[in-house]
């Protein structure tokens, strides 16, 4: 005779909800050990690690609960960490978009006054031109398509051009 209340030792165990979530738990404090991450990030990683959505809530509430994550922390270092790297606003804004974070949160990340887009323009063009290329007007629209192409506005590219160009006469 079998018994049948033994399980059979080939068949994986559903390991439990408080099992999941301690595991899940060990998993966000690693993540965020690495690295600052939104929200939706970690939700997303915490989801390809294969966890239920119930637990994925329940670790995100719990990493809320001690700040581990917060988006308004998250979107204002990445628009310093963008700005660093010679990004501009436009690109610095669909990356965190791109990473879940509200037009609210976004807009709030973007209020810091220490960070002048039109004089960051013209730094990163001035470490990578010269004023005499700006004479030559394919030159200068090479020079306003890379700066476009990094995320600065017309506005605060033609500045930069303007500004470089105006410091060689």
């Amino acid at each position: 005779m079998v018994d049948e209340s033994v399980t059979d030792p080939a068949e994986p165990v559903e390991p439990t909800f408080e099992e999941q979530l301690a595991a899940a738990r060990a998993f966000a404090m690693r993540s965020l050990a690495r690295r600052e991450s939104a929200e939706s990030e970690l939700a997303r990683r915490l989801r390809q690690q294969g966890f239920k959505e119930e637990v994925i809530d329940t670790v995100l509430d719990y990493c809320r609960g001690y700040h581990w994550i917060d988006d308004e922390r998250y979107g204002a270092m990445a628009v310093r960490a963008g700005a660093a790297k010679g990004h501009g606003p436009l690109k610095i804004r669909f990356d965190l978009r791109r990473k879940g974070l509200s037009d609210v949160q976004i807009d709030a990340a973007f209020e810091q006054p220490e960070l002048d887009w039109f004089e960051l323009a013209l730094a990163l063009l001035a470490r990578r031109a010269r004023a005499a290329d700006l004479a030559d007007f394919k030159l200068r629209m090479k020079w306003l398509k890379y700066l476009l192409g990094r995320g600065f506005t017309q506005d605060q590219a033609r500045y930069a051009l303007s500004a470089l160009q105006e410091e060689g006469e």
